[in-house]
């Protein structure tokens, strides 16, 4: 996988990269293609408001690599699903 940006040591020890992203051990975030392509598709659900954010983040929490809540959900469609190519 392609690297997206390089951290500063230490930068995550008291936060986690993106939801959808994985830090490796030099310190770069990388995407989770299969996380990412599902936050994509409930980003255009509750866009299209068929379903609210809770339910998406028991979907995602279920069906992905790490679990998020639905404020975290919320907070994370503020950015690009797809931070390296802003889409």
């Amino acid at each position: 996988s392609k690297s997206i940006a390089r951290i500063p040591n230490g930068f995550f020890k008291m936060y986690k990269p993106p939801f959808g992203y994985e830090l490796t051990e030099d310190n770069n975030i990388i995407p989770i293609e299969d996380d990412l392509d599902m936050l994509q598709e409930v980003a255009e659900l509750i866009e299209n408001r068929e379903l609210g954010l809770r339910d998406c983040a028991l979907y995602l929490s279920s069906k992905c690599s790490r679990s998020i809540s639905h404020e975290g959900l919320r907070q994370r469609l503020k950015m690009p699903v797809r931070l390296e190519d802003g889409s």
